[in-house]
């Protein structure tokens, strides 16, 4: 099929809403053939593929029960445990077994698998992968629904879901009470031998030591408690006071000292310090304003020196106070020890049988009071277990679908169609868009309307090697000759520019193979870089100066110019280092001519490597400064439309290039090849 020719034209290719439906129609050989190949795939894929069947229950939790841990914010916590619970291998596995009772089948059978333990974790996975469980809004409520390629399977799966849950919830809940009144009866039980035998101590113990006051003992323990109370405050002072002590003696400066409690809270230290801090700042501002040998300030260094004494003075006091307080703590403790140890041993001596009295009085209450509570505590259980209810309702039974969730068939060829529409439309403008590509067709002089002066080829390519690439830049070399002879200046170097419309087209390494070959010609060259935005930094960065500096007159072209000793090679101007936007552009407009005149005296062949047509303005300024100008375009990257765009800029600034020159072109043989391939490897 030949697009090329028939469906391109010469207009501009930047495509609007409207241009689409027309470039569509143009390709719609391969809209088609897309078309149809995404509905045949589709075709053999659609039949294989089965509809899927939700069936959907809903559950509820009583939420209003004491033995429920569910209130406030455990609500959710608790839905969470029970939706767990409800995909668990315990109840899946009781569903299974009654699955298979039915004669369903989660999954296909494998043989040898039945009984096995891999075959069940299999199945019981399967059989999870189709259960879905969620909550419903805020509600105690959930949702489980079961997916089936068969809806009534589908039904019969969430149905034996739903009930082995719930009996295993109403099994484990009454197995729990159960479990609970046992514990509780054998408690009771023990509760009241304890008991029994309490009271029969307390009997015995009346009996052979009579009775004894219980108020005296009472009043005895509260003063040993009043005591043990005070002692413990006593010892958090005396610990206070000798961490105070400790710090005292680690003090190794007023300043530590002043750092302490006890010492910074002393009111006569706390006003000598206010004093001091006042009379320093005074010093301070006397000595910003008067200087050190000013009477003023005599006095005042004198009264700082006065008060700082007794500063110092009224902190040492202060810190021989915390050793009289530790030895006060020390005393206070002691005496307090002493009066709880005399109240101890009075009780133990005087009260041993009032104190085995009270314990015994105590151990017979407590027994009571703890067979009390477990007698109501059973008895609670006990009516429970009667009257247990499930905590846990069916609100909604299980429903049988009636349709298959998407994608149904339907669903599934309306997005084939469209999957199609779309692959078909993207193929149509891969299509137009690399048809927009330069290629080498040999149709570049009609198409442009510009000689093609060369073609180079690809480096990778087959048949390229050094010889073909020469043979092409020296066919250029010889063109530029010719030009240089026919628009001939005497005394003045010709210039060549070389330009490409986007970058990446291969424009500079062009001109570096094209400035190699003048001087191997033998001709004195240069090669200058004029992209001053992005220079290909062939620039030494000792040089004095370089092509920057050169155009804005701060530097010499002598110091600028990169030469080699090698007469085969030819001579570098560019730039350091990157140069901003506009100012790049001032360098040109108004230095351009003055250098090339001073380089045009010196050199045979100048070129110039020059930025995108298309990027920045510069290029113009080059391209208008030179004698031959050629457009560098690259097979199969180069566009069309950009192509136009950049010959139409050159046009408005009344600038025709003098050639193209088409760069990565497949290879072919070069005349001769083999036999320099030969000389070469020799």
């Amino acid at each position: 099929m030949r697009h090329s020719d028939q469906l391109q034209t010469d207009k501009d290719t930047d495509l609007t809403l409207i241009d689409l439906f027309a470039v569509l129609w143009q390709r719609r050989g391969i809209v088609m053939l897309v078309f149809v190949a995404v509905l045949m795939v589709a075709a053999a894929l659609i039949p294989r593929l089965m509809p899927t069947y939700r069936s959907v229950a809903e559950i509820a939790f009583v939420i209003d029960r004491e033995d429920a841990p569910i209130n406030g914010g455990g609500v959710a916590q608790h839905l969470e445990t029970a939706m767990t619970e409800l995909r668990g291998n315990e109840v899946l596995a009781t569903a299974l077994s009654v699955l298979r009772g039915e004669g369903v089948q989660i999954v296909p059978a494998i043989e040898g698998s039945e009984g096995n333990e891999a075959g069940d974790n299999r199945v019981l996975g399967a059989l999870r992968s189709r259960i879905e469980v969620v909550r419903i809004g805020n509600a105690s409520v959930i949702e489980v629904s079961v997916t089936d390629h068969d809806a009534a399977q589908s039904q019969k799966i969430l149905n034996a879901v739903i009930d082995s849950y719930l009996w295993q919830r109403e099994s484990t809940r009454k197995q729990g009470l159960r479990a609970r009144l046992m514990e509780t009866s054998e408690q009771l039980l023990a509760a009241n031998a304890k008991l029994a035998q309490a009271e029969t101590d307390l009997s015995v113990w009346q009996q052979q030591a009579g009775f004894i006051e219980p108020d005296e003992s009472r009043l005895m323990l509260d003063r040993i408690y009043q005591l043990n109370g005070m002692l413990e405050v006593a010892r958090r002072d005396l610990e206070r006071a000798r961490l105070m002590a400790d710090a005292r003696k680690n003090a190794q400066s007023i300043d530590a000292l002043l750092a302490l409690p006890p010492i910074a809270n002393n009111e006569t230290v706390r006003r000598l310090s206010g004093q001091y801090d006042e009379v320093r700042r005074n010093h301070a501002a006397l000595d910003q304003r008067y200087g050190p040998k000013h009477p003023a300030m005599i006095a005042v260094h004198r009264e700082l020196e006065t008060v700082q004494r007794h500063l110092r003075d009224a902190v040492l006091v202060a810190a021989e106070k915390i050793a009289l307080d530790l030895r006060d703590a020390q005393k206070q403790y002691d005496v307090i020890r002493s009066q709880r140890d005399d109240w101890q041993e009075k009780l133990t001596v005087r009260h041993e049988k009032a104190q085995g009295q009270a314990a015994l009085l105590r151990a017979v209450e407590l027994m009571r009071s703890e067979a009390d509570t477990l007698g109501t505590t059973e008895q609670e259980l006990r009516i429970a277990l009667a009257a247990f209810q499930s905590d846990v309702t069916v609100m909604q039974a299980a429903s049988l679908p009636e349709t298959a969730e998407f994608p149904t068939r339907r669903d599934l060829w309306m997005a084939a169609v469209l999957v199609a529409l779309f692959a078909a439309v993207v193929a149509g403008m891969l299509r137009h868009y690399f048809d927009q590509a330069i290629h080498d067709d040999g149709k570049l002089e009609d198409r442009f309307g510009i000689p093609l002066y060369a073609r180079t080829p690809q480096v990778d390519a087959p048949f390229a090697s050094a010889v073909s690439m020469e043979e092409a830049v020296g066919h250029l070399a010889v063109l530029i000759n010719i030009l240089a002879k026919t628009r001939v200046h005497a005394g003045r170097a010709h210039v060549s520019c070389i330009g490409s419309a986007v970058p990446g087209e291969g424009k500079s390494r062009l001109a570096r193979d094209l400035a190699t070959s003048f001087a191997t010609a033998g001709m004195k060259t240069i090669l200058l870089d004029g992209d001053l935005r992005h220079p290909a930094g062939f620039a030494r960065v000792g040089n004095v100066s370089d092509l920057t500096a050169a155009l804005a007159g701060e530097g010499t072209l002598e110091d600028a110019i990169q030469s080699w000793e090698d007469r085969e090679s030819f001579d570098y101007i560019g730039a350091r280092a990157s140069v901003p936007g506009s100012f790049a552009t001032g360098l040109l407009q108004n230095g351009l001519r003055d250098v090339l005149d001073h380089l045009g005296g010196r050199y045979d062949r100048i070129v110039i490597d020059s930025p995108p047509v298309l990027s920045v303005a510069d290029a113009i300024l080059l391209m208008g400064a030179a004698d031959a100008r050629l457009l560098v375009l690259r097979r199969g990257y180069s566009k069309r439309s950009d192509v136009r765009d950049a010959i139409s800029q050159l046009n408005a600034a009344g600038l025709v290039p003098d050639g193209l020159v088409l760069a990565a072109t497949r290879g072919r043989p070069a005349y001769g090849g083999d036999n320099a391939d030969r000389a070469e490897n020799a």
